[in-house]
């Protein structure tokens, strides 16, 4: 138990007082691990603002599938189907192909995770590449293995077998947010940028990609070894 002092009393701090505040800890060092993906994001997410607008969306309508969709690659996918004249259930339908890695990701992250139905639906939305690395990723070099005993541990000894729920939903919402934002200014703003500029800042989210997997690979070969592996298979 822990204890709070002050210039008169001490005041004794159960465990269920203080779990409110380790969650609160670890959602905000969720928030700071995935400020790098929500400024990965928002250039991405600013180029499809300009996008929609181009085949015929409003703003309005841009944001919302951002809002509703969360997935990058399925909505450039959509709006390219939408200018072609495709089917609204075709454009599902080529949406779901193109998503069902998530599935795969989710059921590999599911693995570090003890959540409620309520919490594996907010934690499944918020799964892309980006926040999926993340949060698989995370160490103890980023949460102190607090208040966990030695059967709480992988077998390894180097990871928490099981991640805050706090942590992830704090990594997923920062990059919601960029995710977000970035498609309302492209939306807003596309009347004033260059098609060239909004054009050439879809790269960034590949190079912030690799730059999340460098850490990872110079620790474990095998993790370069398999990305350059599928970069090679995808080239």
């Amino acid at each position: 138990m822990g204890t709070v002092t002050g210039p008169n009393m001490a005041v004794n701090e159960t465990a269920p007082e203080r779990a409110p505040r380790q969650q609160l800890r670890h959602f905000r060092r969720g928030l700071k691990q995935g400020l790098p993906v929500a400024f990965g994001y928002f250039p991405s997410a600013l180029a499809f603002g300009v996008m929609a607008l181009t085949v015929g969306l409003s703003a309005q309508q841009a944001v919302l599938t951002s809002a509703l969709v969360f997935a990058g690659a399925g909505q450039f996918m959509a709006v390219n189907l939408l200018s072609g004249g495709a089917p609204p259930l075709a454009i599902i339908a080529a949406n779901l192909v193109v998503n069902l890695r998530y599935f795969v990701m989710s059921a590999s992250f599911s693995r570090r995770l003890k959540i409620s139905r309520l919490e594996a639906a907010l934690v499944g939305f918020g799964v892309t590449d980006e926040t999926f690395l993340v949060n698989y990723l995370t160490g103890r070099a980023v949460l102190p293995s607090e208040g966990r005993t030695a059967s709480d541990e992988d077998s390894a000894g180097e990871e928490p077998a099981y991640l805050p729920t706090s942590y992830v939903l704090g990594v997923n919402t920062i990059a919601y947010a960029g995710w977000v934002l970035g498609t309302w200014a492209g939306a807003v703003f596309a009347d004033v940028l260059p098609e060239s500029f909004s054009a050439g800042m879809g790269i960034i989210l590949y190079a912030m990609f690799i730059a999340l997997l460098i850490p990872a690979a110079a620790e474990h070969w095998t993790v370069g070894g398999i990305a350059a592996a599928g970069g090679g298979l995808c080239w």
